[in-house]
């Protein structure tokens, strides 16, 4: 261990230590600190904006999937994700998509449930362990979503995922509402807290993309609205030591 240290701190010398010390006190100073973070949905969009920001601690099965719903992602917590496109369908227009007909989800980036979906289970199981792992150890669990659903539908996720995990869990939900005009920031923020280990967070704001959201005229489209997504991923840090934060910048 003492070596794997050193040379980590050689990588960074002369500067660079002193650089990241900065950063990783910044970082400890966020309106939001918690041990793990992941994405349940409703598309790609928020496992994307913690990848950008260094958020995403590892793969979640969930991450670059469409088009599910909150209670699918309960059943699928509950189930370790055995029945996960176990049963699907092809989209015979649109080469590697596909559909969970169990549990509604709809893949677009996974090329090998077609080709060799036992490979591709046995690929998500080990993932989800990981995640699992994870999140049985942690004290403070967020989970980050894009969704219009009822408060009393996210209330009701925080209390079935309250059951399967210990630690205190955090939603924060960006939700669309076009009628908010213009790209600017800050978005309409809301609280709600279900119980003393559960909370519902929300962001409200147009999530549009700058440049539009046609698909054909911007192949950004899909980010949404860039300037507000990321003033808010930017209150958000991940607790973690300082060696196993210059880890991560390895």
């Amino acid at each position: 261990m003492k070596k794997k240290i050193i040379k980590i701190l050689k990588t960074f010398l002369p500067y660079g230590v002193i650089v990241l010390k900065r950063k990783y006190i910044t970082n400890k100073k966020k309106e939001y600190v918690f041990d793990v973070i992941f994405s349940v949905g409703n598309f790609c969009r928020p496992a994307e904006y913690l990848k950008e920001h260094e958020l995403r601690l590892c793969a979640n099965p969930l991450d670059w999937m469409m088009l599910y719903s909150l209670e699918t992602v309960v059943h699928l917590y509950q189930s370790k994700f055995n029945d996960f496109f176990t049963e699907f369908s092809a989209d015979q227009q649109k080469p590697n998509w596909f559909i969970d007909i169990k549990n509604n989800i709809t893949s677009i980036h996974y090329k090998d449930i077609g080709q060799d979906d036992q490979s591709f289970n046995i690929m998500m199981k080990k993932r989800f362990e990981k995640v699992n792992q994870k999140l049985l150890k942690a004290d403070q669990i967020c989970f980050i979503s894009q969704r219009n659903e009822s408060q009393d539908t996210f209330s009701d996720f925080l209390k079935k995922m309250g059951n399967i995990y210990s630690g205190k869990i955090t939603v924060i939900n960006i939700k669309h509402n076009e009628k908010i005009d213009g790209i600017i920031i800050p978005a309409k923020c809301s609280k709600h807290k279900v119980s003393e280990k559960l909370e519902l967070i929300e962001y409200e704001f147009n999530d549009v993309h700058p440049n539009g959201k046609e698909e054909e005229k911007n192949p950004d489209f899909w980010l949404g609205n860039v300037n507000v997504w990321n003033s808010i991923i930017e209150k958000i840090a991940i607790k973690r030591s300082f060696i196993s934060y210059l880890k991560s910048k390895k």
